[in-house]
């Protein structure tokens, strides 16, 4: 697989596509954090535009966008399954994200992630996001950290 050979395009956060790979990263946070992700499918906004990742028909990964009260975006349920991880789908997602958030007239993007999930980390420390005090729901949260990276 080539991220060449990847489509990425808008989808309904009631699409089974986004609600199965949804349901895999609230598995996947469960083995990480257990007995303390609260409410892994909560925080979402009505507004809120999903972006889903296919390789060859197949669903691979997805992220979320949604308005944040000041403006800014949020960037939610970002996921890559783990047979398609390494592979530069994540990087993708995240570029692709950004440009929607853009075009949509945000300034900035911010995002929640946990301690227990370094690639994340990576990934968004690479990206040029960079640490902010977490905000709310997770501001009293120990194994969050919340990152932020002004738009074109």
């Amino acid at each position: 697989m080539t991220t060449a050979d990847l489509s990425i395009t808008a989808a309904a956060s009631d699409d089974p596509r986004i609600r199965r790979l949804v349901h895999d990263l609230d598995a996947d946070l469960a083995i990480r954090y257990p007995g303390d992700i609260g409410d892994p499918g909560g925080h979402l906004d009505p507004a809120v535009r999903f972006l889903l990742a296919e390789f060859d028909g197949r669903p691979v990964g997805c992220c979320a966008i949604q308005p944040f009260s000041d403006g800014a975006a949020e960037l939610k349920r970002m996921y890559v399954i783990p047979a398609a991880r390494g592979q530069g789908i994540a990087v993708r997602l995240l570029a692709e994200a950004e440009r929607l958030a853009a075009a949509l007239g945000h300034p900035e993007i911010r995002l929640e992630t946990g301690l227990h999930q370094p690639e994340a980390i990576a990934l968004y420390t690479r990206a040029g996001y960079t640490t902010i005090p977490n905000y709310p729901p997770y501001q009293h949260e120990p194994l969050s950290r919340c990152y932020a990276k002004r738009l074109p």
